[in-house]
């Protein structure tokens, strides 16, 4: 029995020596942590969402503005209010179109139906630019104005059927109208007297007549 004393001692050594090193290994700082770190790694991070791009704010609040395409084929009346804009393009006869759309910084952009279309620039004093109106497309200049000038929208019921009337009422005092009626037939509209809108009537029917700004819907959705 005695001969296998020294056998268990060293057994005995060995296991505590083993149990020694796994409590020095669990206590050592350096291999907590990176333990921690491999239980605890941290899920990768999503793609940040690229940020909206700016709208640059408007370069006029508030303004309206007329005139004429370069060779008088059209006039033009544009109405701008809070980054919002309205406008009428008509020729007194055959051709009208109504827009909406923005000014950001001092760019307009604007658009209607069958291709209508504005874009240019706007400042206090006056707008420049492009209009686009059956079919065709020319530069034109308008000057900022005050009332009684600007854009004027007409509304009468002739028989039960609704008719819209539109105005572009010039800084000098001209004025140039246009209507579509029911069957989508475009002609001259009734006079306008900027200092008497509520005088207009349409075959025999009174018009209630309004100035336009830039807040104003005026493109049928």
């Amino acid at each position: 029995m005695k001969r296998y004393a020294p056998l268990l001692t060293l057994v005995a050594v060995v296991v505590l020596g083993a149990a020694l090193f796994t409590v020095n290994s669990l206590n050592n700082p350096a291999n907590q942590q990176a333990g921690q770190a491999g239980a605890a790694a941290p899920a990768a991070a999503a793609p940040a969402e690229p940020p909206a791009p700016a709208v640059a704010p408007p370069a006029v609040a508030e303004k309206a503005y007329a005139g004429r395409s370069s060779g008088n084929e059209v006039t033009v009346a544009i109405a701008v209010k809070d980054g919002r804009a309205v406008a009428y393009v008509c020729n007194g006869k055959k051709i009208e179109a109504w827009l909406e759309g923005t000014l950001q910084g001092d760019k307009l952009a604007l658009s209607g139906k069958n291709g209508a279309s504005i874009t240019g620039t706007a400042s206090d004093a006056s707008s420049f630019g492009e209009v686009a109106a059956a079919g065709k497309t020319w530069p034109f200049s308008a000057k900022g104005v005050a009332a009684p000038a600007g854009l004027y929208q007409g509304r009468a019921d002739v028989r039960g059927v609704a008719t819209r009337i539109g105005w572009v009422v010039e800084g000098d005092g001209r004025v140039t109208g246009s209507y579509t009626d029911a069957k989508g037939v475009t002609d001259t509209a009734p006079p306008l007297a900027p200092a008497n809108p509520t005088g207009v009537t349409y075959n025999g029917v009174p018009v209630t007549v309004t100035s336009l700004d830039g807040a104003d819907s005026v493109v049928a959705r």
